[in-house]
């Protein structure tokens, strides 16, 4: 330990896991556009920041997505949630205060032109990681990935609190649908299906069910 403290490189610390561990945003909401079916939806300005992740072209969901990196050595559920969360400063982490509890991690999905045709039809890539500040400069573990993400602005669909065990298929059917039939041609936006855009899934039952979608002004 006395060795880690004069070099603090990222380490798997050993932890219980959980199938989500995924916090707040930490930025505030602007733009309400609507309320629908439990489903609260608006826009927001994500200022620029970083990445850290892994990633799968070809995974479907979240348990698909760790099923297939247990098979590529070092980036099981394990070892991979381990390494985020010896990382410090943490954006979905109240700064990286709460060490040792998986917090920060989310899941995200790039547009990628190879990657798997989602039920969107949008072609994406499905990454895990966590936001850290756009000035972070520590060390990245050698089989993970950093990306800058320039600020820009993303509509969210958003569910409240729920109970895991009675109502996550509900939650999950209301959130598909609220983002299915958004109707955008009175806002000035479209969805943003560039390459390289990225958008994050929250999802924590004590707090929300939440996506945040890449957006682009039509005018």
């Amino acid at each position: 330990m006395y060795e880690w403290y004069k070099n603090p490189v990222p380490v798997a610390l050993r932890t219980i896991i959980k199938p989500f561990d995924c916090y707040l945003l930490g930025i505030g909401e602007s733009g309400m556009a609507k309320s629908t079916e439990d489903v609260k939806i608006y826009f927001v300005t994500i200022p620029a920041h970083k990445f850290l992740h892994i990633k799968n072209f070809e995974s479907i969901g979240y348990w698909d997505f760790w099923q297939k990196q247990s098979h590529i050595p070092g980036q099981d559920c394990e070892t991979i949630c381990g390494l985020l969360d010896s990382i410090k400063g943490k954006l979905d982490d109240e700064g990286g205060k709460a060490a040792n509890a998986g917090s920060g991690q989310i899941m995200a999905y790039i547009n990628e032109p190879t990657g798997r045709i989602c039920s969107w039809g949008i072609p994406l890539a499905e990454c895990y990681g966590v936001r850290l500040p756009i000035d972070y400069c520590g060390e990245i573990p050698p089989q993970m990935l950093m990306i800058d993400v320039p600020e820009a602005e993303y509509i969210v669909f958003e569910h409240g609190p729920f109970d895991y065990e009675t109502q996550n298929c509900k939650v999950e059917e209301k959130i598909e649908i609220a983002m299915k039939s958004f109707d955008f041609s009175e806002t000035g936006y479209c969805l943003d299906v560039s390459p390289g855009r990225i958008f994050y899934f929250y999802h924590d039952p004590e707090r929300f069910w939440k996506y945040i979608r890449p957006v682009k002004k039509t005018n």
